[in-house]
């Protein structure tokens, strides 16, 4: 697909090594006026220190972040940052790891209704100790949809507001895509997800 710009938006990325296997998580921050690499170096510092204390506990040790990377979504070319931990940003759960198909889906809200109008994090590289049956024990579930909750109030005092990107109306590519400030985070229930992009040899 062809550029197609977001005014004003920033896209993160977190990526991890899963046992081996690369892993990332996509987010989108909105910022008005001027703003270059020092504001996006912020928002990285700013998204790290949650994700290291709330939201990496919840994973599994064999989950660790190769780096944090942001870059401007305004233009084709446009500021770039990434944040090398100093540190290992490792998960902190015991036991055997989960296999790499396996997620649990996180929705992001905007007082919207449609799908091009939500967000989703599939978070994985979980614990088989915090797996029943099919589904992630629920003080897991928690502490993720809560951990959210918190990057969302760190960002935005960093000037930073985490927005769902809309880049189609009605099945038509838009001209320039449109942002939807994020209000909350939810999850329908406890059951776990299958990414097959996940699995070895199958993708990121």
């Amino acid at each position: 697909m062809a550029f197609q710009a977001v005014p004003n938006t920033s896209r993160l990325a977190v990526v991890y090594s899963r046992g081996g296997v690369l892993m990332v998580n996509v987010f989108h921050f909105y910022r008005e006026g001027q703003w270059g690499s020092p504001e996006l170096g912020a928002l990285l510092d700013a998204f790290a220190g949650v994700w290291l204390a709330e939201v990496l506990p919840n994973l599994h040790s064999s989950v660790t972040v190769n780096r944090y990377e942001a870059r401007g979504l305004r233009a084709p070319v446009d500021d770039y940052v990434a944040l090398f931990p100093s540190t290992p940003h490792t998960g902190g759960r015991g036991g055997d790891l989960t296999p790499g198909n396996v997620a649990f889906c996180i929705t992001h809200t905007t007082g919207l209704t449609g799908r091009s109008a939500r967000g989703r994090t599939y978070f994985g590289g979980f614990s088989e100790e915090d797996v029943t049956g099919d589904s992630l024990i629920v003080t897991r579930a928690q502490n993720l949809r809560n951990a959210l909750s918190s990057m969302r109030t760190t960002t935005i005092d960093a000037g930073w507001s985490p927005v769902v990107v809309k880049r189609y109306d009605d099945k038509v590519l838009l001209p320039t895509a449109i942002t939807l400030p994020v209000t909350g985070y939810r999850y329908t229930d406890t059951i776990l997800d299958s990414q097959r992009r996940r699995l070895s040899g199958r993708g990121a």
